[in-house]
Formats: structure tokens, C-alpha cells, sequence
């Protein structure tokens, strides 16, 4: 009997730790399977980062080939806009403007329009050849700071983001057109200049400054306050519809030595740098 017993004891013994032997494999291996699709999805999850074009402004900083820099003529200043679907810039010469699509995150297509100016053959050269590879559906790469595109021959094109905000700090402008129309010279030259989230200038008879807040290609001006002087009714008048038009300015956009802003309704305020 006491042989019979034992046998029992340790038989249930043994099963009970069989049972946590099994039962900790188990849970060790659910553990484990855990684990692995955690890290899978954490590795799918930043494969997937995606940086937002939309409302971004890039500038052409070099253009190689297998390794080799190529030269960029001095003023070419091409530029990339994104925003809502469209694209626009400055080729070289020329702006232009059309709309893109971005496919699989690594193809760009872009249908195009530019103005039809010309200007020296160099620049003339590169303005070809930007038109040719942003219109044949190069492979696109970008993150937050760095844009390229690269066609079919291995040319890539790098861009740097455009820190509009940095660029015109410190900076001071003359008005040449206001709401298409040019504007003639006047014994008061109406005038912007760019400090930190600031600006400030002539409005033709009287000073003016307010807050400012640029971010890619759109601008935010105002409030704006301006000192209280009287002078003819046309310059008045004058004054009066440049800072209506400035403090409505949504967009911003710099060619060259050229400062566009530009309203929700379309209408345009024009500068020159001042050198």
C-alpha cells in the first residue's frame, strides 16, 4: 500500500509539474510572439513616416552626377513651392505653376506652365533641364530639411527647405506694383523692411510697424499701427489701399530680388530689394 502511494504522489507530482513546465512555455511563448509584432510594428510604423509637402517652399542648393557636382550658374535661385495640390516657382528665368501628384511616396508628376521670358543662355540651359526633370516623372525623396529629385540618367537635384523668415530678416524693400498696377515713383517711396516677427516702413506719407509671422510660402501681418500725419488726398488714398492690401497678405514668395505678397483675393504687392 505504501509502495501503491507513492507511486500516486509522485505520479501527481510530476504531472503538476509537467503542467507549469507546459503552461510556462506557453505564456513565455505568447510573450515572445508579442514581443515580435511589436518590434514588426514599430519597424512598419517608421517606414511609414511620411513628411508633409503641403505648404512647403525648397530652394536648388546642388545638382551631381555619380558622385560629381555640377555647376550652377550664379542667379539661377530655382525654387519649388508645394501647397493644396499645386506646384510653382522660379525655373531660372521664368515662374511657373501647374499641379503635382506624389505616387507609392517616391514618384513625382507634374503637369506645368511657365511666363515666357528669356534671359542669358546659361541660365536659359538649367531652366531646360529643371523643366525637363520635374516634368518626367523623376523619383522624389525628401524628410524635413532635404528635397531631391533624380531621373532616369542618375542627375539628382537636391533641394534645401526655404526658411523665408530667416532670409528676409533685416532686410528693407521699395514697393514697384500694387494690385497689378506699377507704381510710379513718388517723392515718398513706400517701403518694408523684415525684423524678428516684425515689420515696419513708409506707407507714403506716414511710418507704420506691426507683428509678422511667416511659415513656408504664407504670411500673417497684423496688427499694424502707423504715426497720424495728414498729407494729399492721392497719396492718402494710396496709403490707404497699401495697408488694407498688406494687412490681408496670405502668401509670400521670393524670385530673385523680387518680394511678391499676395491677398486671398488675388491682388499683388510687388518689391525690390533695396541693396
Amino acid at each position: 500500500i505504501r509502495k501503491k502511494f507513492k507511486r500516486i504522489f509522485w505520479g501527481e507530482k510530476l504531472k503538476k509539474i509537467l503542467f507549469f513546465v507546459k503552461k510556462t512555455f506557453y505564456l513565455f511563448g505568447i510573450l515572445t510572439v508579442f514581443l515580435l509584432s511589436c518590434i514588426g510594428l514599430d519597424a512598419k510604423v517608421k517606414k511609414r513616416i511620411v513628411y508633409n509637402l503641403n505648404k512647403t517652399s525648397w530652394e536648388l542648393s546642388q545638382i551631381s552626377k555619380k558622385g560629381q557636382k555640377l555647376p550652377i550658374p550664379e542667379g539661377a535661385n530655382i525654387t519649388i513651392n508645394f501647397s493644396d495640390g499645386k506646384i510653382s516657382g522660379f525655373s531660372g528665368v521664368n515662374s511657373y505653376f501647374g499641379g503635382y501628384k506624389i505616387k507609392n511616396n517616391s514618384i513625382l508628376t507634374a503637369e506645368t506652365a511657365a511666363t515666357l521670358m528669356a534671359g542669358p543662355e546659361e541660365l536659359m540651359k538649367i531652366e531646360l533641364n529643371f523643366f525637363d526633370i520635374l516634368q518626367n516623372s523623376p523619383r522624389i525623396n525628401y524628410n524635413n530639411t532635404t528635397l531631391s529629385l533624380r531621373n532616369k540618367n542618375g542627375e539628382v537635384w537636391t533641394f534645401k527647405k526655404l526658411d523665408l523668415s530667416k532670409k528676409l530678416k533685416n532686410t528693407k524693400w521699395k514697393l514697384i506694383e500694387m494690385g497689378q498696377t506699377s507704381f510710379p515713383e513718388k517723392e515718398r517711396e513706400i517701403t518694408i523692411s523684415f525684423a524678428e516677427n516684425k515689420i515696419s516702413g513708409n506707407s507714403g506719407i506716414n511710418n507704420y510697424f506691426g507683428n509678422c509671422e511667416i511659415k513656408n510660402d504664407s504670411i500673417k501681418i497684423g496688427p499694424v499701427g502707423s504715426t497720424k500725419m495728414a498729407g494729399p488726398e492721392n497719396l492718402m488714398k494710396i496709403e490707404f489701399e497699401y495697408l488694407k492690401l498688406l494687412q490681408n497678405s496670405k502668401t509670400i514668395k521670393l524670385v530673385k530680388n523680387i518680394l511678391t505678397l499676395t491677398t486671398s483675393d488675388g491682388k499683388t504687392l510687388k518689391f525690390e530689394k533695396i541693396k
